[in-house]
C-alpha cells in the first residue's frame, strides 16, 4: 500500500498492478511492453516515504515516482516543491505535508480558480498547467487545501516564473 491507501499488486508474468484504496479500480497496469520495466515477473515491491515505488524484478531494480505520500497529521507544514518553479522547469509540483484526502484548490493572485485536485496520502501534484491544460502565466499561485471534515485548513504559495 502506499500512502493513499493504494494497492500495489506484482505478478509472476504480468507485471505490475495500481488498484484503488478500495481495490475496485485499476488504476494503473505497468508491464516490460508498455513502460520501462525490466521484466513482467515482479520478485518485490517497496515503497519509501517520498512515494518512490522501488520494483524488484527477475531483471533487476527499477523505481517508479509515485503521488502519493505517508498522510500527516494535522498541524504539519505545508510547502510546495520546487518553489519558486522556474521557466525551464517541466515535472510535477509537489505541495507536501497535507492531511490525507484534503481538498486542494489552487487560484491566481485574483482569486480565480486555476486547478483543484484531492491529495493522495501526504501529497498532492500539480503540473503547473490550468483547466485547459496550458501552461500557467508568471505569477503567484495560491494553494487553499482543507481537509474532508473541514478541521483544517491550509495555504501555502507557489511562485511561478515563465
Amino acid at each position: 500500500m502506499d500512502g493513499a491507501n493504494r494497492k500495489w499488486v506484482g505478478t509472476e508474468r504480468a507485471g505490475i498492478f495500481l488498484f484503488s484504496d478500495d481495490g475496485l479500480e485499476e488504476i494503473h497496469h505497468f508491464t516490460a511492453e508498455n513502460s520501462p520495466l525490466l521484466s513482467n515477473n515482479i520478485t518485490s515491491i517497496s515503497i519509501d516515504n517520498d512515494g518512490e515505488v522501488f520494483i524488484g524484478t527477475a531483471n533487476g531494480i527499477i523505481s517508479y515516482k509515485g503521488s502519493a505520500t505517508p498522510p500527516n497529521p494535522p498541524g504539519s507544514k505545508v510547502y510546495a516543491y520546487p518553489n519558486p518553479v522556474r521557466e525551464d522547469f517541466t515535472g510535477l509540483i509537489a505541495i507536501k505535508g497535507l492531511v490525507n484526502n484534503s481538498y486542494i484548490k489552487i487560484t491566481d493572485t485574483y482569486g480565480n480558480l486555476v486547478y483543484q485536485t484531492k491529495s493522495e496520502g501526504g501529497q498532492a501534484v500539480w503540473y503547473g498547467n490550468n483547466f485547459n491544460g496550458q501552461r500557467v502565466a508568471t505569477g503567484i499561485y495560491m494553494v487553499f487545501a482543507v481537509t474532508i471534515d473541514k478541521t483544517e485548513k491550509v495555504v501555502t504559495k507557489i511562485l511561478v516564473v515563465r
